[in-house]
């Protein structure tokens, strides 16, 4: 099912913030952009129905994490196989272009070794936000990053999301749901989590507490692929 060796992939995961704590603080420290946020504050409502009764103020916190405009990365863990080993490194902390140039090294070096990415909705989120992001701190992207005008046949990329669907458009897809079906143990039963990370980040300054669970997303996500490779 998996026919890339283990030892030729990048595993990789990313967590984000909004940009700033609050939207009255980005009001502050960015107007435009604040500006740009509540324009589109009926999008969010309507792409986030949970949200529809929200303030902009809790959409701000709620979501902006998740759009690459209004995001902040503070955590990129990687993980790979050495000498059937799991090996980890995070880049992690406040300063977003630390982090990024980091990151960008680390895909350079693999890119030459001919690896290949792997991520959890990988194409539809992680690779967005870091082009973006990156983009918006000047800088050029990793080869191994796909851009607008990449042959998806020449992508090298792993989407374990795009796998766990089997073909299905629209179906259940979450990495603990494919966890659980596959008896992996879920990442998302730590202390922080993907909702928690703005609040973590902002509020209660945990910078190792959302290390510790990007690291264990990546490493869930090689348990995975050892077990879909193990499939007779």
């Amino acid at each position: 099912m998996i026919n890339t060796p283990l030892d030729k992939i990048l595993f990789m995961d990313i967590e984000t913030v909004g940009c700033d704590a609050t939207y009255k603080k980005l009001q502050k420290s960015n107007k435009a952009l604040a500006f740009q946020f509540n324009n589109y504050l009926d999008y969010f409502q309507k792409k986030y129905s949970e949200e529809a009764e929200s303030t902009v103020d809790q959409l701000f916190v709620n979501k902006a994490a998740l759009t690459p405009e209004f995001a902040k990365i503070v955590c990129i863990s990687f993980a790979f196989m050495v000498a059937g080993e799991v090996r980890v490194q995070s880049f992690s902390g406040e300063d977003e272009k630390t982090i990024l140039e980091g990151a960008k090294d680390i895909m350079d070096r693999v890119h030459a070794k001919g690896y290949t990415l792997c991520g959890h909705n990988i194409k539809g989120f992680d690779i967005p936000m870091l082009e973006k992001r990156m983009i918006i701190n000047g800088m050029s992207l990793p080869k191994i990053l796909p851009t607008y005008d990449t042959k998806p046949w020449d992508m090298k990329v792993i989407d374990t999301k795009e796998i766990w669907a089997c073909g299905a458009f629209g179906s259940l897809g979450t990495l603990e749901l494919m966890c659980i079906s596959l008896g992996i143990e879920s990442p998302k039963n730590m202390e922080v989590t993907g909702n928690k990370v703005h609040e973590a980040f902002w509020t209660k300054k945990d910078i190792d507490g959302i290390t510790d669970y990007c690291e264990k997303d990546t490493v869930t996500l090689v348990e995975v692929l050892m077990k879909l490779k193990d499939l007779k």
